[in-house]
């Protein structure tokens, strides 16, 4: 565990080993309790492929890691979506939800990146990314609620 700058040790291993070994015991679970997720195989999925990703960035000291870290908060965030849209069964609320996924996750993974290695540059750079993806999301929420209502017929 190096330190940075700032003073602050680097605990990047130490959340890499615990994200994987949360993986290994979510599938041990899921194999000899034989659960079928039924409905949430999709989400389930992202989730796991974002922790996976996430957990690798986090070796990672170069400028690819920042970019698996983001990658891995992206598909976290459509798991996330994916699973309130299969859970209320809200299929339409993705027309507004998109802006979560892209600006708003990446920007997670920038935070998320920066606060585990202790960095100060991506966890400025993912903020802002954060607070675009949240004003686009209330912004389009607005527009579609109040003009484009669904009304079955």
């Amino acid at each position: 565990m190096g330190e940075n700058l700032t003073g602050r040790k680097d605990h990047s291993i130490m959340v890499a080993a615990l994200i994987f070994i949360l993986l290994a015991a979510i599938f041990a679970v899921i194999v000899f309790k034989q659960i079928n997720p039924g409905k949430f195989t999709l989400p389930f999925y992202f989730l796991v492929m974002g922790m996976f990703f996430f957990a690798t960035a986090m070796e990672s000291e170069s400028k690819l890691g920042e970019r698996l870290a983001s990658l891995s908060w992206t598909l976290n965030m459509l798991g996330f979506i994916l699973f309130y849209q299969y859970l209320t069964g809200n299929l339409q609320s993705w027309i507004y939800l998109w802006p979560l996924v892209f600006p708003s996750g990446i920007g997670l993974g920038q935070v998320c990146y920066g606060a585990v290695k202790a960095k100060k540059e991506p966890i400025e750079r993912g903020k802002v990314l954060i607070q675009m993806g949240f004003g686009l999301f209330i912004l389009v929420f607005v527009i579609f609620k109040l003009f484009f209502q669904y009304k079955p017929i």
